[in-house]
């Protein structure tokens, strides 16, 4: 097995964009020839969909039963509202040498109008801070109320992952038979968890009339590119200039070190039943 020296990850440049989202360009190498395609699809699908953060999963708007509903005096739509509450970014209030793994609670917004309202205007739990206190939810006009209350929730992917899975699923060691063999399962349909989050959300569908529901995963990284240039011509060596945009919750840099823990983890766990099998 070849081994690839002179490893690094550098951070080239970073800044602070509109809205206060963050940038950040890396340099990320060295790989031998063909490496840095297989690290960069990889990198990529990982701070794309596996990065933890806050998410609104459900809102109770008064007056509102469906996304569809207009609201008196409300110049936005209630799908507008939502859309515009989607935009608001939240981060843990907490010391920076403590973990933050779970949480679960509501936010609320009560407004009267004439004026504008905006994210500054929502009532959080202290352990939450909304670092989009600009961002616009509706406007009002005389006479008007807009009340709200949505339920907050911060997801963690990892902790996700050790709970017991969305479906039951066999290991191979788990499908071999008595003689030995390996058993067939990949025609056998999976059985729902009444514990998955898909089930939970299911359910609050069925009982409840007038919430409105959103995002089930969190996506505090918006966008990823990244482009392979060649280091050295003659050895074949090749690094990614990868480039993060995030919504101002996670620092590129820490997305960056949560998506290399959690892809090496994963291939650790591989390594060892290959070892295990032999």
């Amino acid at each position: 097995m070849m081994k690839t020296h002179n490893l690094f990850v550098s951070c080239i440049e970073s800044r602070v964009q509109d809205q206060g989202s963050l940038y950040a360009r890396f340099h990320i190498g060295t790989f031998f020839r063909g490496q840095a395609l297989t690290f960069g699809n990889s990198i990529r699908r990982a701070l794309l969909s596996e990065m933890p953060g806050f998410l609104m999963t459900d809102v109770r708007i008064q007056g509102a039963t469906h996304e569809f509903a207009v609201l008196p005096d409300v110049e936005e739509t209630v799908l507008e509202i939502l859309l515009n509450l989607k935009k608001t970014v939240f981060v843990p209030r907490i010391p920076k040498n403590q973990k933050f793994e779970t949480f679960q609670g509501f936010g609320f917004l009560k407004n009267n109008g004439p004026g504008k309202v905006r994210a500054a205007d929502i009532r959080l739990p202290e352990t939450v801070q909304c670092v989009s206190p600009e961002v616009h939810i509706a406007t009002l006009t005389s006479g008007a109320e807009l009340s709200l209350r949505f339920n907050l929730q911060f997801r963690n992917f990892s902790q996700l992952e050790k709970r017991e899975g969305t479906f039951k699923s066999k290991t191979v060691a788990q499908a071999k038979t008595e003689d030995g063999n390996v058993q067939d399962t990949t025609n056998e349909l999976p059985t729902l968890e009444k514990n998955s989050l898909f089930f939970q959300q299911l359910q609050k569908k069925r009982n409840s009339k007038d919430q409105l529901f959103l995002d089930t995963v969190p996506m505090p990284v918006q966008k990823v590119n990244y482009v392979i240039k060649s280091l050295n011509a003659k050895n074949g060596s090749e690094y990614i200039i990868l480039e993060i945009w995030t919504d101002g919750s996670l620092y590129p840099q820490e997305s960056v070190e949560f998506a290399l823990r959690n892809l090496t983890d994963l291939f650790f766990q591989f390594a060892n039943i290959s070892k295990k099998s032999n």
